[in-house]
């Protein structure tokens, strides 16, 4: 069998990583030709080629070099594999990727999962963390190979077969030129094959190792091994559970829905809904001492719900779908149906002191059918907190393009293309006033203009400049 890789390596920083790439490949027992795609010469031995140049200026773009070198070199191998040159790919996940697409056919593309390793020899998974999450819904059977799909396309590398790369050529979306969009430049020379040329991307779960990836230069790991703010992944356990919680779905013991559309139809992922996000401090401060029962809509992997419980609070969690609600479970989080009709009927005559909606109202089509709903749950002081992002700033830019383009594109389309509501101060106190709440308070946080806006913009109120507004209201009275 014949197979060709493309590595890119741009710099010196990750050489020694590439070298130990090359050496992989070189104990292969096939036959594989190497191909390195950097900005300058470099030496790595004589059978290793060194392709150099850049596609454009931009030297993010380098990856893209990669794409007429195997469309040109389609009719002489076997299999192309793209990666970047931190990522190590092992005899191994060759056999395994080959092994399922006979299994699972060229319109399913076997994908892979990367890792990294604290000291202690425990892996994280890079690739699951922020937005990025398992689709219940995907989880399925064919032959021995149970997969399912993870929201994020991106694990620096992928394969293909001569046939999957002929498929992609011919799709149009492989032969392309450098671009970005949900994903920066150097992500989306990888993610091509996956997001736009006619395949879908799958991770076998029923044969992990064959499909996990060492990331050599634990990028996001620090020097001790934890996981920093900055940071991204999740530990060996959580995703071992995540794990058993999609054969659930399959088994029919868990449920396959999504509580609503988490991922929005835009050219950036940054409105997306965080799956695994840190206690919001601006929502804990928000709850009255004196509320002892919590009720959580749009639980992700439930730290701030068990915060709370750790601080003498009672909480029940809506989930976002069962999958991360596995993780909250563990947590000791009573866990509802991702579901509102379903929840709703389950909690009955049920009364909470606070209900919590960190980030939801602006991803729901019906946000104050479901706050009415939420409403009924409330005791006779009970108080609903919640936060959204503060999108009034794009109306004050003036439309449709800031000039961020990435970020703030087409966020006027409305609700039924970009399934976000574009939430501010009028509209929250909209909603609540429909809802028949009281707004008690409403703050504005996370300040993050430049400091040349924030100059020009001292004297103007928090509800222009924040990026977000946290809010606590209570029943309306009603006489």
């Amino acid at each position: 069998m014949k197979v060709i890789v493309a590595i890119a390596n741009y710099g010196m920083k990750n050489v020694e990583y590439l070298k130990k790439l090359i050496q992989e490949y070189r104990s292969m027992s096939f036959e594989v030709d190497i191909f390195v795609l950097s900005e300058a010469p470099k030496d790595f031995g004589k059978d290793v080629t060194v392709l150099v140049g850049l596609p454009s200026k931009d030297p993010w773009s380098l990856p893209f070099i990669h794409k007429s070198l195997f469309a040109e070199m389609v009719d002489n191998y076997d299999v192309f594999i793209y990666s970047e040159d931190d990522t190590l790919i092992r005899q191994e996940n060759i056999l395994a990727f080959l092994g399922a697409t006979e299994i699972l056919g060229e319109d399913i593309l076997p994908g892979f999962i990367r890792y990294e390793l604290n000291p202690n020899g425990e892996k994280n998974y890079t690739d699951i963390h922020g937005q990025y999450h398992w689709i219940p819904g995907s989880v399925s059977q064919s032959g021995q190979y149970i997969f399912a799909k993870l929201s994020n396309d991106h694990s620096a590398c992928y394969m293909l077969t001569q046939g999957q790369l002929r498929k992609a050529i011919i799709s149009g979306g492989f032969l392309v030129p450098p671009h970005s969009g949900r994903y920066d430049l150097i992500c989306t020379a990888g993610n091509d094959p996956y997001t736009q040329c006619g395949f879908t991307k799958v991770i076998c779960i029923s044969h992990l190792h064959g499909f996990e990836l060492h990331h050599l230069s634990n990028a996001y790991l620090n020097f001790n091994g934890l996981i920093t703010n900055n940071c991204a992944g999740l530990n060996e356990d959580g995703y071992k559970l995540q794990i058993k919680a999609l054969q659930q779905v399959l088994e029919k013991k868990r449920s396959d829905r999504e509580l609503f559309i988490t991922e929005k139809s835009l050219v950036t992922p940054v409105w997306d809904k965080k799956y695994y996000e840190p206690c919001r401090n601006e929502i804990v401060r928000m709850i009255p001492d004196s509320a002892q029962n919590i009720l959580s809509v749009g639980c992700g992997w439930g730290v701030m719900e068990a915060y709370l419980q750790e601080n003498g609070k009672g909480v029940m969690a809506i989930p976002l779908d069962s999958v991360i609600g596995k993780l909250a479970e563990e947590r000791g989080i009573s866990i509802l149906p991702p579901d509102f009709k379903q929840a709703f009927e389950m909690l009955g005559e049920r009364k909470f002191e606070a209900i919590i909606v960190p980030d939801i109202l602006q991803h729901l089509s019906n946000p104050v059918e479901i706050l009415i709903k939420l409403r009924d749950f409330l005791c006779v002081d009970g108080v609903i907190v919640g936060c959204v992002p503060n999108l009034n700033i794009s109306r004050m830019i003036g439309g449709r393009l800031f000039a961020n383009k990435n970020k703030w594109a087409y966020l006027n389309d409305g609700f039924k293309k970009t399934s976000l509501n574009m939430t501010n101060k009028a509209m929250i106190k909209k909603w609540l006033r429909m809802s028949n709440l009281y707004t008690l308070e409403l703050h504005y946080d996370n300040f993050t203009l430049s400091s040349s806006l924030a100059l020009l913009t001292t004297n103007l109120p928090g509800y222009l400049t924040a990026s977000s507004i946290t809010f606590v209201a209570k029943k309306m009275v009603i006489r």
